[in-house]
């Protein structure tokens, strides 16, 4: 193979490409490149401070649910609290209405045996009044009298 001038013109024309393409192709590539390299770097960065809310978010989440699940359970020991004193205030009250309606109960029965009583002193006297009336309307001897008075004071 000799050297001619045909080598010298592929030289020069494979020169002049090179050229060309270094100035005019290669800096919008390179340019394309460093842009889309940036995007990359910039998505990776987003993507670590993405995670790094995630992370921040969950924590707080976490801490947030121990703070709430303390207060549940001091609502919860609260409720339970009143819960007791309002059922042990209603016992109390439940025995107080009982003992107030067993005592106005047993004051009923008391007026009750009294009415009865005077009732039945009161029939006893009209009674008594009667059977007077009687004796007094029979001639009686005194002996006989006295005699059936002791028998109704005895009675009495």
């Amino acid at each position: 193979m000799d050297i001619n001038l045909t080598l010298f013109g592929e030289m020069l024309t494979f020169a002049v490409l090179i050229w060309v393409t270094m100035k005019y192709v290669w800096p919008p590539i390179l340019k394309a490149m460093q842009e889309r390299q940036e995007k990359i770097a910039a998505g990776l960065l987003a993507a670590q401070r993405s995670e790094q809310l995630m992370e921040s978010a969950r924590t707080k989440a976490s801490q947030y649910l121990r703070v709430n699940k303390t207060k549940i359970n001091v609502i919860l020991v609260n409720a339970n609290e009143q819960a007791k004193q309002i059922i042990e205030s209603s016992k109390i009250k439940a025995q107080e209405e009982g003992d107030r309606i067993l005592a106005k109960t047993k004051l009923d029965i008391e007026q009750e045996q009294n009415k009865a009583r005077q009732e039945l002193q009161k029939r006893t006297a009209d009674l008594v009044i009667a059977a007077t009336e009687k004796l007094l309307l029979q001639k009686i001897d005194a002996d006989t009298q006295q005699k059936l008075i002791n028998k109704f004071i005895t009675e009495i």
